[in-house]
């Protein structure tokens, strides 16, 4: 016994010990792709962070008011910042050691480094113009025309504008001078002279007549602006006495841009097919600018940049198949050329290019550029270009995302043999056996070798909780079901397939507009798959696209017949779905063409004057008819309509309580909330309505709530949770100021155990009105912070409790609530019972608290997310999740926990050890106990 003990005591010490930290999870599930926008060209510039610095970033400005900056070698985000809204216009500037930028009402300074807020000053007017000088010193031109001096965040001087009637356009600094430059319609150009120690006006004089002005650009050295549509064009060089100089614009241009360095000023014309610059010196003496050289037409679309570097000033031409040119300031000699190894994309526009030139030995150059570009569907893609060659590039044109539809993949262990199977159920019983014998055999040989090969690495994987090594690409699923494709469209007609198993890659790009046609596109009114593996476009012009989801090819391209309103996906039995679009005056198309209704449809359509109509479709002729009007009140109007997901899966039809009664939910696939605003009256009113019928079932006001903040919602089975924003004062009474989340809940009846009216019916007809009346439930929550857009978890079986996905954008990440706690069966004033607590329900609180286990972002930062769509993976317990609008972000939750998979913490080591631990200690003990059993029967016989 005493050897027994001793050998097992030393196999334990053989297993792995039991370890008390968990790995943490975070970032292994989830991805993000960190964009920007499109950068704006006259605010982004290469800039060395610090004076000791060996290497610069590049930052940049974006029309979606995100400042940033970007590692150069890998185009990776080092830091940014969200200053505005969407709709905002700002300007940055370089400055020692940190970057300077001005959005609407403020100018802030961040820490070039690392971009920490160094100060901030906000003014009453908006900001027109920003420059700086003495490394830190900003110059503010406010839309009012005032000029002021800001230093660490402190205004040093206001100067306001010598007429209140000029429209305040650009600034420019020029040694002690700051020159604001203003235009008055009637007169001309004015130039305000301000000294930049005092803030003194030293004069202040119209210098040019200006008639009709199409574009205007200054540096510090002079003024240029266009004339006439682009017919004429205008210099005035700046602290000169002398007029403005005019030069006549080439014929067919359609675009000047100008660009301006130092002393040398490059004016890029553009026409429809070609484009060329004209290089100009400014004489500051006389007052005269020169013209320097002219370079030939090339590649239309191209873009300039003008650098200095070590005292000399370089022109970089950038073409659009990534070729590139270095010319001087002095002449047309080219410097320095490279080509690019990619073929030329007529479609690619670049919108503006950023150099960064380092002068080499033996006359070579080291060059940098950062371009922007745009094509059909694609606005805002950035790269950089060194040397000619293509280094990395960002998908900014993503940010613009405004729809999506997921793509299921194939699963190979039915698709495989789908045809296989067809072959044998169309043989004898005897051909059948045969048949799928030799397809065992064939699958044997053909398979059996590599998959035996790989079994140590499947097993040494599972042993050491390795990623489990995918087999499939392509359109094949993986075993759990993690990856899908999610098919998105941008704003401007992009078609992107992102692979979210696997960091949101791209998988593939298509572009619905083309580019002769790129005015005319009105964006993408739905997306959904059709049928396995396609995905059907409709468009708000009037197109219908059917896209190969796995390649990324266009199978059918058709005009619907008129531009559409809304549209809807209807399945009529088995595999078979068909697309309803509603066209301008109620007429309706089927997709794809050919396509037969089957039944009568009921569908919900925008009427006149901001009411909702209810149409009945004749499965025959298509023809419609109202059933029905939802008009809201006189001062009212209709905010959003919020439909349950397309994929919404019940699994049980009530709640069972902890008595074992049941709550019967109140379930009707047709159930629509409409959210309607009185600005007026500071009110929000909700409505859940039954679209067949059109009857209201339930309705609530809040009054004081604030309008002009999001007002959000989402449903799901048979509840509904919304949020918006509270005043102090409702009524004249004092009211929680706030945002508030609420959850309303659907009964059939008030009483357990009760199925309501209908009860005893065995069919009802909601045209007919027999469709109860449900019981509601509601509790309201304080939430700490605003929502943006809300979501609700989706599992394959609908078992798992569900969370409400809510975006903050005051914390910029995502946080999934359990229903569980928005539960309006919450026990008021009291503690719960023993029934209540067994269900797991706690003492109803006013207040909820974000726990921070529960963003599911991490650390991540996530800027600019609308939406937020969910699908389920082949595990009941997980749920994949895709945010988009701004930033994209997929990851997967498990709401109750991974129950049906093991997790990575789980030890298979320390199992098998324990259990050949087990069986060594049975082989010692079995024949003790055998030995013992023996003994004691002859102690018995004697």
């Amino acid at each position: 016994m005493r050897l027994f003990s001793r050998v097992f005591s030393g196999v334990l010490l053989l297993l792995p010990a039991v370890s008390a930290v968990y790995k943490d999870e975070a970032y292994q599930n989830d991805w993000h792709h960190e964009l920007i926008g499109a950068s704006i060209p006259s605010s982004t510039f290469f800039h060395r962070p610090s004076l000791d610095a060996k290497a610069s970033l590049i930052y940049t400005l974006t029309s979606r008011s995100i400042l940033a900056a970007i590692n150069p070698r890998d185009g990776s985000i080092v830091w940014r910042h969200l200053l505005g809204d969407r709709a905002s216009s700002g300007v940055a500037r370089k400055a020692e050691g940190a970057v300077i930028a001005a959005v609407d009402r403020d100018v802030k300074a961040f820490g070039a480094v690392d971009g920490k807020l160094i100060w901030e000053t906000t003014f009453v007017d908006k900001v027109k113009d920003l420059q700086v000088i003495g490394g830190g010193v900003g110059i503010v031109l406010l839309e009012n025309g005032s000029v002021v001096k800001v230093s660490g965040g402190k205004i040093v001087w206001e100067s306001p504008a010598a007429d209140s009637k000029d429209i305040p356009q650009s600034l420019s600094v020029q040694g002690n001078n700051v020159f604001g430059l203003y235009q008055q319609p009637s007169k001309g150009l004015r130039i305000a002279t301000i000294l930049a120690e005092t803030g003194k006006l030293s004069s202040s004089s119209i210098s040019a007549s200006i008639q009709p002005l199409d574009k205007i650009y200054s540096s510090a050295s002079v003024v240029i602006w266009t004339e006439n549509s682009l017919s004429l064009v205008k210099f005035l060089v700046l602290g000169a006495k002398s007029s403005a100089i005019s030069i006549p614009a080439p014929q067919d241009v359609v675009d000047i841009k100008f660009l301006a360095s130092g002393k040398t000023i490059l004016l890029h014309y553009e026409t429809k097919d070609k484009s060329w610059a004209e290089v100009y010196g400014v004489d500051h003496v006389k007052g005269s600018v020169n013209s320097l050289y002219s370079l030939d037409a090339n590649a239309a679309r191209s873009a300039f940049s003008v650098t200095e570097s070590g005292g000399e000033t370089y022109i970089t031409w950038t073409l659009p198949n990534g070729e590139s040119f270095l010319y001087g300031s002095k002449s047309a000699n080219v410097l320095d050329s490279y080509t690019s190894e990619s073929q030329n994309n007529e479609d690619i526009s670049i919108l503006s290019a950023i150099s960064e030139i380092i002068p080499k030995t033996d006359k070579k150059y080291a060059i940098r550029t950062f371009i922007a570009t745009s094509s059909p569907g694609f606005h805002g893609n950035t790269f950089l270009i060194r040397n000619g060659k293509t280094v990395w590039s960002r998908p900014e044109s993503l940010v613009s995302v405004t729809a999506s539809a997921w793509v299921e993949l194939l699963d190979p262990a039915s698709e495989e043999v789908a045809e296989e199977l067809d072959v044998e159920g169309h043989k004898s019983v005897v051909g059948a056996y045969v048949h799928r014998l030799f397809r065992h055999a064939h699958e044997l040989i053909t398979y059996g070798p590599d998959w035996f090969a790989g079994i140590p690495g499947r097993v040494m994987d599972a042993f050491l909780s390795n990623e489990i090594r995918e087999e499939r690409d392509g359109k094949w699923r993986d075993f759990f079901g993690f990856r899908k494709y999610a098919v998105v469209a941008t704003k401007e007609g992009g078609l992107v397939a992102l692979d979210v198993g696997r960091k949101g890659a791209i998988v593939w790009e298509l572009s619905l507009v083309s580019s002769n046609l790129t005015d005319q596109w009105e964006g993408v009114q739905q997306m959904y798959e059709v049928s396995k593996g396609t995905v059907g476009v409709v468009t708000y012009g009037g197109e219908y696209w059917e896209v190969d989801a796995f390649a990324g090819r266009v199978l059918t391209r058709e005009a619907i017949g008129g531009r559409a309103k809304s549209s809807t996906i209807l399945e009529r039995g088995g595999k078979s779905k068909v697309i309803m679009v509603v066209l301008e005056g109620d007429r309706v198309a089927l997709l794809p063409q050919g396509s037969i209704l089957g039944e009568p449809a009921y569908i919900v359509v925008r009427g006149d004057a901001g009411a909702l109509n209810g149409l009945r479709v004749d499965n025959i002729t298509l023809a419609t008819a109202k059933t029905w009007d939802f008009v809201p009140q006189p001062t009212e109007e209709i905010h959003s309509i919020v439909n349950r997901p397309a994929y919404d899966p019940i699994a049980s039809i009530g709640k069972v309580l902890g008595d074992r009664s049941v709550m019967y939910k109140y379930i009707n696939k047709n159930l629509i909330t409409i959210v309607t605003t009185d600005s007026s009256h500071s009110s929000a009113t909700i409505y859940i309505l039954e679209s067949v019928s059109g009857v209201i079932l339930y309705s609530a006001i809040h009054a004081g709530a604030d309008t002009t903040k999001p007002i959000t919602a989402t449903m799901s089975e048979n509840w509904l949770v919304y949020s918006y924003f509270g005043t102090e004062e409702v009524d004249g009474e004092p009211g929680a100021k706030g945002y508030h989340l609420v959850v309303s809940e659907l009964f059939e009846s008030r009483w357990p155990n009760s199925r309501g009216p209908l009860h005893s019916a065995q069919t009802y007809s909601a045209l007919a009105g027999e469709i109860g009346r449900p019981y509601v439930l509601s509790h309201s929550y304080i939430f700490p912070a605003e929502i943006s857009s809300l979501g609700v978890t989706t599992t394959k079986q609908g078992i798992t409790t569900r969370e409400v996905l809510a975006m903050m954008p005051w914390s910029s990440s995502i946080i999934a609530l359990p229903k569980r706690l928005l539960d309006p069966r919450r026990p008021v004033d009291r503690d719960p019972n023993e029934a209540e607590r067994e269900e797991g329900l706690n003492k109803y609180a006013p207040a909820l608290e974000i726990d921070p286990r529960s963003v599911i972002n991490h650390k991540r930062e996530l800027l600019g997310i609308t939406d937020i769509v969910t699908t389920p993976a082949q595990l009941e317990s997980t749920s994949i999740i895709f945010a988009y609008g701004g930033d994209l972000f997929g990851t997967r939750v498990t709401p109750s926990m991974p129950f049906d998979v093991l997790g990575k913490g789980f030890s298979k080591v320390q199992l098998v050890g324990t259990i050949l631990a087990l069986g060594v200690a049975v082989g010692f003990v079995a024949p003790m106990v055998r030995r013992k059993q023996i003994n004691q029967r002859w102690l018995a016989t004697s």
